[in-house]
């Protein structure tokens, strides 16, 4: 029996799996505390969550993957009473992002922070959602985990709003993506200003940076009825595909100002009204667009 005892030991720590200091060790935590403001509840959430991003970078044309640990800490107040709607009082989006290697952490870390309701976390990409309210849609503002930059806000339909993207053949893929934010949102004012007669924001960019943004006015601007009617799309419109796609992709070596030319971004914002904007050295033209009576089209400063 003694024998038979040693023998289950030994095996038992056989297949036992080696034990070993994890090399990352990261907690996620959530706080709530709850005060009373006369009959209301006011409750303060602190909700973290630890996401692994992993993607491959081309942009130098030797290709590497990389990863990074990104926490996300979403700070909301709300008020909630019997005979009231719930209210956000704030709900602020803090992010934190460290590279990811076999031996750890590193120390150097992106930090984005802006207003939000949800976050993800796909790709090199982190996206921050802000919800509508009533006649208001969502809208998704996107942050590059190359630079820590923004990159742009998008509205419609897709569940980070409308993007089209763009790619060559190498040695460089270099990928262009295109993307709107229309009125109306709850960020309307921070995205497109207070200028009201601005009704959408278009943004041409890298996956590491913005490259273009442009302004479009409509007729009565945010002040009156037409977005709220709209059915908005991106299109590229190309000679292979002249009703339109949502990914070009050139069979041609070169930089990219030689390559991506000769196309045109259509924004489609419903079945008779068209916005048509060529691309010209990988730029878009606005000074050479097709408009309907009262729009305008104009280029602002990439900040």
């Amino acid at each position: 029996m003694k024998y038979a005892a040693s023998i289950a030991v030994l095996l038992a720590l056989m297949v036992a799996p080696a034990l070993s200091d994890p090399t990352v060790d990261e907690k996620s935590t959530t706080e709530t505390s709850i005060t009373m403001d006369g009959k209301a509840y006011l409750i303060h959430t602190v909700n973290r969550r630890h996401d692994i991003a992993s993607f491959f970078d081309d942009r130098s044309g030797n290709g590497e993957m990389k990863r990074f640990l990104v926490e996300t800490e979403l700070d909301r107040v709300t008020r909630e009473a019997d005979d009231e709607e719930i209210d956000t009082q704030s709900s602020v989006l803090r992010v934190k992002a460290r590279p990811l290697t076999a031996t750890g952490l590193g120390d150097q870390a992106m930090t984005i922070e802006t207003t939000a309701d949800e976050a993800f976390v796909s790709g090199p990409y982190v996206v921050a959602d802000s919800w509508g309210c009533c006649a208001e849609q969502q809208s998704h503002e996107v942050f590059s985990l190359y630079t820590g930059k923004k990159l742009f806000s998008a509205t419609g339909a897709g569940d980070f709003g409308d993007w089209l993207t763009m790619g060559k053949k190498g040695p460089n893929y270099q990928q262009r993506i295109v993307a709107a934010h229309l009125a109306f949102t709850a960020r309307d004012v921070v995205e497109l200003g207070e200028d009201k007669s601005v009704v959408g924001l278009i943004t041409y960019a890298t996956e590491a940076e913005p490259l273009q943004r442009l302004a479009l006015r409509a007729p009565d601007g945010r002040d009156g009825d037409l977005p709220l009617e709209w059915t908005p799309k991106l299109l590229w419109l190309t000679k292979r595909e002249p009703e339109g796609i949502d990914h070009a992709f050139f069979e041609q070596e070169g930089d990219a100002k030689d390559v991506y030319t000769g196309i045109t971004l259509r924004l489609k914002l419903d079945d008779q009204t068209n916005i048509d904007i060529p691309l010209v050295a990988d730029r878009l033209a606005p000074t050479e667009a097709t408009l309907p009576d009262g729009y305008s089209l104009n280029e602002v400063k990439v900040e």
